[in-house]
């Protein structure tokens, strides 16, 4: 398969994405609620190869039976449920969080709305952090985490903090080994780029 554009960008509904998922032969994508995978089933599934056939996700092909699939969503949504690891940042004041998984050097950012999935492949870690600052800005106190992912939980994190001034507070070695810094892109593309380094060389 080609590696996906950075930046390209798949808005699926619930269900959808779930069978998308399943077609992938993963029965979830850790740090996801799971009930979101329970639309994906035999009963369900005309309808949503229905939909993923009008959307343009799947289309059928010669042979009955078989369909092609949109290859750059499948290769995204690959990095996703095979991660090494997983990026939460969430409000501790609004019900808003957003995830990213790591698998080698490809990012993928996952958003969920009450009725669908965005799915977007991003560059690295500037546009991750890019990403939570746009999704969090103002949405004080926070936390963002940076964990391994041993098969289907997380494991061995790193954390940032963010008081309600927006100040981020962490513990990762580097460059200043108690991080104290505003909310910004830099401090916390610094704070990813820096726990995924450590989580690379220390479980």
């Amino acid at each position: 398969m080609k590696e996906p554009e950075a930046m390209a960008s798949f808005t699926l509904e619930i269900d959808e994405f779930a069978a998308m998922v399943g077609f992938l032969n993963a029965r979830k994508v850790v740090g996801m609620d799971e009930r979101i995978f329970a639309a994906f089933n035999d009963k369900e599934l005309p309808f949503i190869m229905a939909k993923l056939h009008k959307h343009g996700w799947m289309q059928p092909a010669d042979r009955p039976n078989t369909w092609h699939t949109n290859e750059d969503l499948l290769q995204t949504l690959t990095i996703a449920i095979a991660p090494d690891f997983a990026v939460l940042a969430r409000s501790k004041a609004q019900p808003k969080s957003i995830l990213f998984y790591v698998a080698r050097k490809d990012f993928v950012q996952i958003v969920v709305t009450s009725d669908q999935v965005v799915v977007t492949n991003i560059a690295g870690e500037d546009e991750l952090a890019a990403s939570v600052v746009k999704f969090l800005d103002a949405a004080w106190p926070a936390e963002i985490v940076v964990a391994h992912v041993d098969d289907d939980k997380f494991d061995a994190g790193r954390v940032a903090l963010v008081d309600e001034h927006g100040v981020i507070t962490t513990t990762v070695r580097g460059a200043l080994p108690e991080a104290e810094n505003a909310w910004s892109a830099e401090t916390i593309a610094w704070f990813v780029r820096g726990a995924l380094d450590e989580l690379r060389v220390r479980p």
